[in-house]
């Protein structure tokens, strides 16, 4: 009897030992999946290591083409217009005869004052021998001399009258537009056409005062002009003087033309350099917009930590931002910005840059679905 009832205590002690076990242990359990469930996974960003480079600033203004050269030519004298050498639009070589006004009367004139030169010359030569004999006055002599001179210059003042009948062009171009006629009568100074120099045009514009400081004389210049047209030029001048109403400082830029075409007048683009600049190139989906409105991009450090930087756009490029404000060494993300907070840890995910490995294998894989 005894042993009966000893046994069944034991039975009853084991059975609780081991309902005891069993219970702990899945409370252990409801306690870890409890944790696991509270624990929220990391978010996963793509990020992007940059190094800082150096990179050249640029200004671009609005600006037009002008000609090189261009001269409203006149006429010295007055007359009658006698001759037309060049058509209006025709291009000439530099000393081109344009035209020629009548100089008959001055012709005339001409002759006149050449024979009152020879006889003042003939009357001083007397005067000259007669006072070396003693039979002459010297105011007399001195009266004969200055009448030479007179003479001499009279008879240059019509031969200058004669020359300048004729118009001659004062450096190779195009006549682009003439006023006159054959038969027109011109008095002194009125004008014949213009004459340009379109083998060397000059793009002209204003510069802000923040920047003109900058700018170096003989810098190669970019140019977009309004017609598609892209080159380079040289920045040949630098106002001294800002334009009183826009505080502007005018600058021209050279641009040779050796095919002569027609450009001036054309509206253009000026991208000027104004020296270099510590920064990162990265790509646009880094930019965010602050609370305050500045320009911000989300970084992470060595133990993925997210932070955030201000910057400043130096200028703009074809793969994205150049952007200032940064360490030399920085990890930016590139996506996923939005959805993560200041200090929060994250997953990164390396960026992987495309490479022409990468292009062909695709293009293959392309290739073989449509197969």
């Amino acid at each position: 009897m005894n042993r009966s009832i000893f046994l069944a205590l034991a039975v009853v002690v084991a059975l609780g030992v081991w309902m005891s076990s069993g219970g702990d242990s899945k409370a252990d359990e409801q306690a870890k999946l409890k944790d696991s469930k509270e624990a929220k996974p990391l978010m996963k960003v793509t990020v992007l290591d940059s190094s800082i480079e150096s990179v050249q600033r640029f200004v671009t203004v609005q600006g037009q083409v002008e000609a090189n050269r261009s001269v409203n030519i006149k006429v010295e004298i007055d007359g009658r217009v006698a001759k037309l050498s060049v058509k209006e639009g025709q291009r000439i070589e530099s000393k081109t005869s344009i035209l020629t006004l009548s100089a008959d009367y001055r012709l005339k004139q001409l002759s006149q004052a050449k024979a009152v030169l020879r006889q003042r010359n003939s009357d001083y030569s007397a005067s000259r021998k007669l006072k070396k004999r003693g039979l002459l006055a010297e105011n007399k002599l001195l009266a004969d001399q200055a009448a030479v001179q007179t003479a001499r210059a009279q008879l240059a003042l019509i031969q200058h009258e004669v020359d300048s009948a004729k118009v001659f062009a004062p450096f190779a171009g195009v006549l682009n537009s003439r006023s006159v006629e054959i038969g027109d009568y011109l008095a002194k100074g009125s004008s014949i056409g213009i004459l340009i120099d379109d083998s060397v045009l000059k793009v002209t514009g204003q510069v802000p005062q923040q920047n003109v400081g900058d700018l170096k004389l003989n810098q190669a210049v970019q140019i977009s002009l309004s017609n598609g047209l892209n080159a380079f030029g040289n920045l040949a001048f630098i106002s001294r003087v800002a334009d009183p109403v826009t505080r502007s400082y005018r600058v021209e830029v050279t641009l040779e033309n050796p095919q002569l075409k027609r450009l001036i007048g054309l509206t253009a683009s000026l991208k000027l350099p104004l020296g270099t600049e510590q920064g990162h190139l990265l790509p646009n989906s880094v930019l965010g917009l602050g609370t305050n409105g500045d320009l911000e991009v989300k970084l992470i450090d060595a133990k993925n930590q997210v932070s955030t930087a201000v910057v400043n756009i130096i200028r703009t490029d074809k793969e994205g931002f150049w952007l200032s404000g940064l360490a030399s060494e920085i990890t930016v993300i590139t996506q996923g910005k939005d959805f993560v907070s200041e200090s929060e840890i994250v997953e990164p995910v390396k960026q992987k840059v495309a490479t022409s490995d990468d292009a062909e294998k695709n293009v293959k894989k392309q290739l073989a679905v449509k197969e």
